[in-house]
């Protein structure tokens, strides 16, 4: 099927241009397809064209994807010869840092994809600019002047993708200590979705890690880490804290002034009688 896009490109801009689908190249990619959402973009297109162009740039006589995967795979899936692509003059890291941000910016990342784009943007971040990495080459003045110009990898990528630093630190803190092949384990599963259980994974050691990806898929109605561990330790559960261990613990945490009015309020009410 020969089918042109009915979007064109703008010809007051240079960088675009209208590029067959069989010179551009894919490469290795961080976020696998989806062929379902392929799918559904591809039936989209067949009805309305691609309305948003593909980031490429020129390698030789064919192109490297930048951006655009999902938007790629659609065009070949509705046999759409020719893709409306930006044109980007940057280099590979440049290339990569696009890829990233394009896909930062969705809103249906799991919790675990986000962690491994941001760990992977600072990677890309810091070759960009090694001035502003902790322990490096510091002995030039201008080299301490470019690090008040370029701003630290936490607070460009906040201001850039308006995450907040913590979000960003903790989100690169769980990739790094969840191990590859777990996280490969439990891409697809609930588990890649919940922030905080993914904290929790990253507690544990490396071989209780790949315990409960192994458990995440074997128990799919067990969505706590916790529990997982328990019952991974055959550990027997623990019973519900009765009112009174509510109570001893409200106390404890309570400071000296709280005390004291807790006693006086209670102290009308405890009056013992002198028989005994």
């Amino acid at each position: 099927m020969n089918m042109e896009t009915k979007q064109t490109p703008d010809a007051n801009l240079p960088d675009q241009a209208s590029i067959p689908v069989s010179l551009i190249d894919v490469g290795e990619r961080l976020r696998t397809i989806d062929p379902d959402y392929a799918g559904m973009i591809a039936a989209s297109m067949q009805e309305e064209g691609q309305r948003t162009p593909i980031e490429v740039r020129k390698a030789g006589k064919r192109y490297k994807l930048i951006a655009g995967g999902h938007r790629l795979e659609a065009l070949r899936l509705a046999q759409i010869e020719n893709a409306w692509c930006v044109i980007k003059k940057v280099t590979d890291e440049e290339a990569e840092l696009l890829e990233i941000d394009e896909n930062l910016c969705r809103r249906e990342l799991s919790a675990l994809d986000r962690a491994t784009f941001l760990a992977r943007r600072q990677d890309v971040y810091q070759k960009l600019h090694p001035e502003v990495q902790a322990g490096g080459d510091r002995k030039s003045d201008q080299m301490l002047k470019l690090e008040h110009l370029i701003p630290t990898f936490s607070k460009a990528t906040a201001e850039k993708l308006g995450l907040s630093r913590q979000t960003i630190d903790r989100s690169i803190s769980r990739f790094k200590h969840i191990m590859p092949d777990v996280r490969e384990k439990i891409s697809s599963t609930w588990l890649a979705d919940s922030g905080a259980q993914l904290d929790a994974l990253a507690k544990e050691t490396p071989d209780m890690q790949r315990q409960i990806a192994e458990a995440v898929h074997q128990w799919p109605t067990i969505r706590n880490i916790s529990e997982i561990i328990r019952q991974l330790k055959n550990q027997p559960k623990k019973a519900a804290p009765t009112t009174y261990d509510k109570l001893v613990a409200l106390w404890n945490k309570a400071d000296q002034a709280t005390k004291l009015r807790f006693h006086d309020f209670l102290a009308p009410t405890l009056e013992l009688d002198d028989a005994a």
